[in-house]
């Protein structure tokens, strides 16, 4: 992403609380959808307002921390990782933008450290936590249900597939950083299971914490209901 898909504009109004200089989305060329960027976005802020975060940072990092993941091959994480080589192309956008290395290295720490597969570096900041854990909460509750549904989709999986020994299929089909080897065995449910489910515990920020639990309760009722359903229970 070059440095013209960004636009620099003032303060659009005088309680924003941002600063003088706010970056904006640009008509669509970020690396990722635009509305995971806006959802988590209104999170982000939101989890900022609650934890008492520098909300310049934490928005500066949400609108990019998916810069590059188009990027990435997902059949594994080895090799391109969208946070890290995110990261460094942001780093020098916001130099050619005059900010202050403070806040350049507060943003760039933010989007290395967001991502929930096997993630090298840890949040260290508030800023950071508040990026990870929406960025999380965006992948379960009813949102991660309709996300999860569009991947299925997207790689002609089942929905829903029953599975004798789930373990057993975690060995055959998952590896180690916790991607996958073969899309096409995968599901939905599936995912929940081995992924999406353990998320809730992963939060770093009470507020996250806190949402996190609603969203996966919503979830795990959810996929009961409808395995039950799938097998004829009432």
């Amino acid at each position: 992403m070059a440095a013209q898909d960004v636009r620099y504009v003032g303060r659009t109004s005088a309680d924003e609380g941002l600063g003088n200089r706010r970056l904006v989305l640009s008509q669509a060329r970020l690396g990722s959808r635009k509305d995971h960027i806006e959802r988590v976005l209104k999170m982000a802020i939101e989890i900022g307002k609650q934890e008492r975060a520098d909300l310049e940072i934490v928005e500066l990092a949400t609108i990019f921390h998916d810069i590059f993941q188009n990027r990435e091959a997902h059949a594994s994480i080895e090799g391109f990782r969208h946070e890290t080589e995110g990261s460094k192309e942001v780093r020098k956008i916001l130099a050619k933008l005059g900010l202050a290395d403070r806040t350049v290295d507060a943003v760039c720490h933010c989007i290395e450290s967001h991502r929930k597969r096997s993630g090298r570096t840890e949040p260290q900041t508030i800023e950071a936590k508040c990026l990870f854990d929406a960025d999380k909460l965006d992948c379960i509750g009813a949102i991660g249900i309709i996300r999860s549904a569009f991947v299925s989709f997207d790689h002609k999986q089942e929905f829903y597939k029953e599975v004798d020994d789930i373990e057993a299929y975690r060995r055959r089909n998952i590896r180690q950083d916790g991607t996958i080897i073969d899309p096409a065995l995968h599901s939905s449910n599936l995912e929940y299971e081995l992924s999406l489910k353990a998320v809730a515990n992963r939060m770093y920020t009470e507020t996250g914490k806190r949402l996190a639990k609603e969203r996966a309760a919503f979830m795990d009722a959810f996929y009961d209901r409808l395995g039950k359903k799938l097998k004829g229970k009432l």
